[in-house]
């Protein structure tokens, strides 16, 4: 089959792309060495700000309906190891910040990563027709001026066939092996801590450990204050299944408690003395080795990583997969821009200028609490705590060289890519707060109330027009400017102050175009916008600021001719 993109791998990563990049009216092809889908949980946690993109990707009603709260998992259970009789210390985790009108999808959702997955998968079979293979391996590939020459091997009726296909476009979502990433020649630099776990999923039979009882997060801790296990529920309607985590000790071995379900329970019994507890069908076991490592760029010519192929690190903080997602939303269209022939090739460089700042603070924070709670030495372990950085809201590009900031204009700033964002300032490079309660001018349309969110989507830079109480001359000009560019990429929006009416008149735009008024003042105080100052945000198709701009015409001009050929 023909595609423009080739992906290979079909995680979470892989498929945010796949899913992306069809919503932008490209071709994909998506590849998965694997025989079979991987069974297992693993990461389940999905961020605040995953879930926004999700919502601008149009998926979030099917991601809410499959996907527990977090919440649930609030309570965390220290216990001894092996077990002395004494009841567990119980920490209930501060709740996460309340929902907020910029803010609304503040808490964090858990779906396991394998039925993550498979509703990615079947979102696109259904909507595009596009099939993951399965057992299908690239094997290597040749870049060209204008494609990418792949060789894949696809295992048919157990024997080996050889394709090669030409592609304009290579992405590897391949993982911490990738084959996309050492045929690049990039370098994967880190280290590899001297740890060692056993993690897995498995059912609990009877009520000792049952998911909808609160148990939350269950930690056994050794004599030594150090971690010997976890484990968690996997909170999967109907099934008592539980993941576990045990970790490596120099009196243990790991390899012969990863072998079979009798060993692995057997090595749980003597670790945590917990013979109460028991246990169902092993749905899956592997043995752990943590590595935290990531690329030196995300990509050369027209083959790009994302995901695990481009960072790998430490479970604690849960930012991996949720990373990893992030790649692809900003990958995704400015990869579709080019490819339209709308944007220069030049605009590729900046999906690795923009995510290598954010995955070092990442991988730096991640490894953090990785020494504080998985391995810590003796009498240095901390509980369990995550600070609001980890819903990765604050993460941002400020200084990116393809956004423009009109009113913050201090060059020699520090940015903290991850945390930034929350300094209580709305800068260019910044994620796009929501803005709910925005009614239409016009008497005509629609009565339901919208928010910025709803509007918001994969496939168009959305411009937000403030014109404030003395802005009609400031709005003709700026709608004048966005008639120069292709009006399929891109939609304007008239966002008036909550002071105005039906009978308001802001120049022929109010007539031709969405004008919303802004009727309980949200928009104007996320924006942070002064009633009488004209402001024109850009928001970009992966819902982050690309311009601040209060010069009108000029600034609109200056901004998109670093996207639009």
């Amino acid at each position: 089959m023909s595609a423009t993109v080739l992906i290979a791998g079909a995680g979470t990563s892989g498929l945010a792309l796949a899913l992306s990049l069809l919503r932008n009216g490209l071709s994909v092809r998506i590849v998965e060495k694997q025989l079979h889908f991987h069974p297992g949980e693993r990461g389940a946690g999905l961020q605040s700000r995953t879930l926004e993109l999700y919502k601008f990707l149009g998926i979030l009603p099917d991601i809410l309906e499959r996907s527990i709260s977090g919440i649930t998992l609030r309570n965390i259970q220290y216990l001894s190891a092996p077990d002395n009789g004494k009841p567990p210390r119980i920490v209930r985790a501060p709740l996460e910040s309340k929902n907020t009108p910029a803010r609304p999808l503040i808490e964090t959702r858990f779906l396991g990563q394998n039925r993550h997955e498979q509703l990615l998968r079947e979102l696109i079979l259904a909507e595009y027709g596009v099939r993951v293979e399965l057992g299908t391996e690239l094997q290597s590939f040749e870049q060209h001026p204008d494609h990418v020459v792949a060789r894949l091997v696809k295992i048919v009726d157990s024997n080996p066939v050889e394709e090669t296909v030409s592609v304009n476009w290579l992405v590897g979502a391949d993982g911490a092996r990738s084959v996309v990433r050492k045929q690049l020649g990039l370098s994967f630099l880190g280290e590899t801590p001297d740890t060692e776990a056993v993690t897995g999923d498995i059912h609990v039979i009877g009520e000792t450990l049952n998911q909808d009882q609160g148990d939350g997060l269950l930690v056994w801790i050794r004599p030594d204050d150090t971690p010997a296990g976890f484990m968690r529920p996997c909170l999967v309607p109907g099934k008592n299944l539980f993941q576990f985590i045990i970790l490596g000790h120099k009196d243990l071995d790991m390899v012969k408690i990863s072998s079979s379900r009798e060993e692995m329970i057997k090595g749980f019994y003597e670790i945590t003395g917990r013979r109460d507890i028991e246990f169902g069908e092993l749905v899956w076991m592997g043995l752990w080795k943590p590595n935290i490592r990531m690329v030196d760029s995300f990509g050369k010519g027209r083959v790009f990583v994302v995901g695990d192929a481009a960072h790998v690190h430490s479970p604690t903080g849960g930012q991996g997969m949720n990373s990893g997602i992030q790649d692809s939303f900003n990958l995704a269209w400015k990869l579709a821009l080019v490819e339209k022939g709308s944007a220069p090739e030049s605009i590729l460089k900046s999906y690795s200028d923009e995510r290598t700042p954010v995955i070092a603070s990442m991988l730096n924070m991640t490894t953090e609490l990785f020494r504080k709670e998985l391995a810590p030495k003796p009498g240095q372990r901390k509980d369990f705590v995550r600070g609001p950085e980890l819903l990765q809201l604050g993460i941002n590009y400020r200084g990116s060289l393809l956004v423009l900031d009109e009113k913050y204009t201090d060059k020699d700033e520090i940015v903290d890519p991850y945390r930034s964002g929350d300094d209580g300032t709305v800068r260019a490079g910044d994620r796009a707060p929501d803005a709910p309660s925005l009614t239409h001018l016009s008497p005509n349309e629609s009565a339901n109330t919208l928010s910025l969110f709803d509007i918001f989507t994969t496939v168009q830079h959305t411009v937000l027009i403030f014109p404030g109480t003395a802005g009609e001359g400031f709005v003709t000009e700026v709608v004048e400017t966005l008639g120069e560019y292709p009006s399929n990429l891109l939609k304007s929006i008239l966002v008036l102050p909550r002071s105005s009416s039906s009978s308001t008149s802001t120049s022929s735009f109010a007539q031709s175009a969405l004008t919303l008024i802004d009727t309980e003042g949200y928009g104007y105080v996320n924006y942070m916008v002064a009633a009488d100052i004209p402001t024109v945000f850009i928001v970009r198709p992966d819902g982050y600021i690309g311009a601040l701009v209060t010069s009108g015409r000029l600034g609109v001009r200056k901004y998109f001719s670093g996207i639009f050929l």
